[in-house]
């Protein structure tokens, strides 16, 4: 699948007045997880320096929901490496425990804010990148109440038929309303839009059966 850089981008700021049970875990255990799994080549590693900082601010700030889903955001660039091949590729244990940290900042973050569009994207795509296609629907409609054709909405749509693809639900009225709208914005001009019309071609197979 393409490079997920088109939405690690900068969260726009909420106001959030509730609390959550999140705590990134102590340093020294984060270092030894990310050791071991940059042994197995699992860890991209010109993403340290920002991961170092963001889980110094989650630390100042942990209250803070777009502070906990930059922490979460920063680890799931981290481990690209091996989630980009884990449906394939069995994660080590190491880098199995810094996708469930960035799995908690996440599903801290929608504590606080449980409208928090990225968060919601990022957690389901997440759970797409593990095969866990059965966990990500929930948190993928939110990510679709964002603007549509949007690229946040562009990412959320794209995981959302694709968890659909995988689930067996392509039959399913929400999801042949996501695809219809997919495909068409697909053909606008959009960013990464030359990505979005391959896809909306391989899901012709799954969705127009």
């Amino acid at each position: 699948m393409k490079s997920l850089t088109l939405i690690f981008l900068a969260v726009t700021a909420q106001t959030v007045v509730a609390q959550t049970s999140f705590k990134p875990v102590e340093k020294e255990t984060l270092d030894q997880w990310i050791t071991e799994a940059r042994e197995k080549n699992e860890i991209a590693t010109q993403h340290l320096p920002k991961f170092r900082e963001e889980h110094a601010d989650v630390l100042k700030e942990p209250e803070d929901a777009n502070g906990i889903f930059d922490y979460g955001r920063v680890l799931t660039m981290l481990l690209q490496p091996a989630l980009s091949t884990a449906t394939e590729n069995p994660m080590s244990k190491s880098a199995n425990k810094i996708a469930e940290e960035a799995e908690k900042a996440y599903l801290g973050a929608i504590d606080l804010y449980k409208n928090h569009g990225r968060a919601n994207i990022m957690l389901g795509l997440l759970y797409n990148q593990q095969g866990k296609y059965m966990f990500s629907e929930k948190y993928l409609e939110v990510g679709l109440q964002l603007e549509e054709g949007g690229e946040d909405w562009m990412v959320a749509a794209n995981q959302y038929l694709l968890a659909g693809a995988y689930t067996y639900n392509t039959d399913e009225e929400k999801y042949q309303a996501v695809y219809k709208k997919f495909k068409e914005y697909a053909h606008t001009n959009i960013k990464d839009g030359a990505y979005y019309k391959k896809m909306a071609v391989l899901y012709v197979s799954y969705y127009e059966r």
